[in-house]
């Protein structure tokens, strides 16, 4: 994962970042992988503040306002 100069997290999906970089991101040469429940547990605070919807994908609609990459 990374961020951005203010911290926030920076969400792309994998196949943005190929089509971007023309490079893959291989499961087994990441440091970690986070499941949702592990992700909504560590940035449960993030995602409270900057989404509207208690029930749509958190990390769909954080992708959607995210500036930094189109994922539909």
């Amino acid at each position: 994962m990374a961020v951005d100069a203010d911290g926030s997290p920076i969400l792309m999906p994998a196949k943005v970042l190929k089509q971007i970089s023309g490079e893959s991101i291989e499961p087994e040469e990441c440091r970690a992988v986070l499941g949702k429940q592990t992700f909504e547990t560590v940035y449960g605070l993030y995602i409270e503040w900057h989404t509207i919807s208690s029930t749509d994908c958190p990390l769909l609609e954080l992708c959607q306002t995210s500036h930094q990459c189109r994922c539909l």
